[in-house]
C-alpha cells in the first residue's frame, strides 16, 4: 500500500478527483438552476381567465369616461401551479389610470398589476379608445305613460300623474345634450277598472328612442292613472219582431222604464242615441208583460237597468157556431096550429164572433128566438125571427126568417 500511494498514478488520480470536486462546488447553483428549468419546462401551462373586471382610476366627480370595456380577458402562461393559483384566486388587478388624462379622445393601454412575475400575461383587449368629457347634471321633467289596453272594456283614463315629477340626470355633456325623452311607463299585468298606482323605472332616450348611458336619480318613480267609466242616459225603443198569431190584434205596447243609463268609452257613448228592447210578437197570444234584456254594443260595459218590462195589450178574435137553436112561436090564435116548413127541422144556427175568450162562454141557452104569429090567417107565411142574445159578442142567425104554414085545428074528432 505504501508503495502504491507513493506512485505517480496514485497522485494523478487523487488530483483528478480533487479537481472534479472543486468544479462541482463552484458550479452547483448553475447546475441546479438548469435542472430546475429542464423539469419545469415540461410542467408549463396556459389559461385564459374570462371577464376580469376592469378598474378605472379617474376624477369621477367631474369627468365622464366612455369607450372602456367592463371586463377584460387575461391569458397567463407559466408554471402550472402558478397559473392555477392566478386563475383560482384572481388576486391580480386589471386597470387603466386616467388621473392625468385630459378632456378629449384618447387611446389608453390596459394594464395589470399584482400578478406573479413568473407568468407571461396577455390582455384582450390591450388598448381602448376612450372619450373623456365633462360630467354634467341636469334636471328633467318626467313624462308618465301607459298602454290603454290595460283598461277594462269601456273604461277611460281621466288623468295620469307621476311622483316625483322630475329627476336628475348625470352623464357626459354630449350624452345629456342628446336627451329627447324622459319617460316612466306604468306596467301592470291585469286589467284595471279603478285608480291604480305602480312603480315605474325611468327611461332616458334620444330622439330615435335609443337608451342613453346616463345615471338617473331617482331611478324608480310612482305612476298613477285615474280611471273613470263615462255614462249617459238614453231612451229605450221597442223593436217589434215577428207577427202576432192569426186572429190577434195589437192594441198597445209600452216599456217601463222609458230610459236607461249606459256606461262605456266616451267615443262610443256619443254614437248611441237609443237602446232597443226586442219583442217577438209571434209568441204573444194574450195580454202579456214580458222581461226583456237590453243589449250593449262593443265599447260599452254596463247598463242600468239591465232589463226592462214590456207590456203588450192585444185583442184576440174568436169564432164558433151554435147549431140547433129552437124557435118559439107566440100569439097564434087557439083555433090554429102551425108548422115550420123552412127550415124543415124548425131549428136555426148561430155564428158567433168575439174577442178575448168571450165567445167560448156563450151557450145555446143564452139565445131567445121567437116568432110573432098573432093576426096571421091560415096559409103560408114568411115570418121574421125575433132574436135576443148576448151583447158582448157578435152573432148572426143562419137565417132571419122562416116559412110557416098555419092551419085550422081539426075539431071533427
Amino acid at each position: 500500500m505504501d508503495k502504491f500511494m507513493e506512485s505517480r498514478w496514485f497522485m494523478r488520480i487523487v488530483g483528478l478527483l480533487l479537481a472534479f470536486i472543486l468544479y462541482l462546488s463552484v458550479n452547483f447553483d448553475d447546475i441546479q438552476k438548469t435542472a430546475n428549468n429542464n423539469g419545469s419546462t415540461s410542467q408549463n401551462a396556459i389559461e385564459t381567465i374570462q371577464d376580469v373586471p376592469l378598474e378605472v382610476f379617474y376624477d369621477s366627480e367631474n369627468l365622464e369616461v366612455s369607450g372602456l370595456p367592463d371586463t377584460v380577458n387575461v391569458t397567463v402562461e407559466g408554471p402550472k401551479a402558478v397559473v392555477q393559483q392566478a386563475k383560482t384566486v384572481k388576486d391580480f388587478q386589471v386597470y387603466v389610470d386616467l388621473n392625468d388624462i385630459e378632456i378629449g379622445e384618447h387611446q389608453v393601454e390596459i394594464q395589470v398589476q399584482n400578478i406573479s412575475d413568473k407568468l407571461e400575461v396577455k390582455l384582450d383587449p390591450e388598448f381602448a379608445n376612450i372619450s373623456v368629457q365633462e360630467k354634467v347634471t341636469e334636471e328633467f321633467t318626467i313624462e308618465p305613460q301607459f298602454n290603454e289596453s290595460i283598461l277594462s272594456n269601456g273604461y277611460e283614463a281621466e288623468g295620469l300623474a307621476v311622483d316625483p315629477k322630475t329627476v336628475k340626470v348625470t352623464g357626459s355633456k354630449d350624452e345629456v345634450e342628446r336627451i329627447a325623452y324622459v319617460i316612466a311607463t306604468l306596467d301592470v299585468e291585469e286589467e284595471i277598472n279603478e285608480n291604480a298606482t305602480r312603480e315605474a323605472r325611468v327611461q332616458v332616450l334620444d330622439s330615435e328612442y335609443n337608451k342613453l348611458d346616463v345615471l338617473v336619480d331617482p331611478e324608480v318613480v310612482d305612476v298613477t292613472v285615474s280611471v273613470v267609466n263615462p255614462s249617459k242616459s238614453v231612451p229605450i225603443t221597442i223593436k217589434q219582431q215577428g207577427s202576432l198569431p192569426k186572429g190577434t190584434t195589437l192594441e198597445s205596447i209600452s216599456v217601463e222604464p222609458k230610459e236607461a243609463t249606459i256606461f262605456g268609452r266616451q267615443d262610443v257613448l256619443d254614437t248611441v242615441e237609443e237602446l232597443l228592447a226586442e219583442v217577438d210578437l209571434s209568441k204573444i197570444k194574450k195580454d202579456s208583460t214580458i222581461t226583456v234584456p237590453l243589449a250593449l254594443k262593443e265599447g260599452l260595459n254596463k247598463v242600468a237597468p239591465e232589463e226592462v218590462k214590456v207590456k203588450v195589450d192585444v185583442t184576440t178574435t174568436e169564432e164558433k157556431s151554435l147549431s140547433g137553436i129552437e124557435i118559439k112561436p107566440e100569439g097564434l090564435a087557439d083555433e090554429y096550429e102551425y108548422t115550420i116548413t123552412t127550415p124543415e127541422s124548425g131549428l136555426v144556427d148561430v155564428a158567433l164572433k168575439g174577442q178575448n175568450g168571450e165567445v167560448s162562454k156563450v151557450k145555446k141557452e143564452d139565445f131567445s128566438l121567437a116568432l110573432d104569429l098573432s093576426g096571421l090567417e091560415p096559409g103560408e107565411h114568411e115570418v121574421e125571427i125575433q132574436a135576443e142574445g148576448p151583447e158582448n159578442v157578435e152573432w148572426t142567425l143562419s137565417q132571419k126568417t122562416v116559412q110557416v104554414e098555419i092551419k085550422e085545428k081539426n075539431t071533427s074528432a
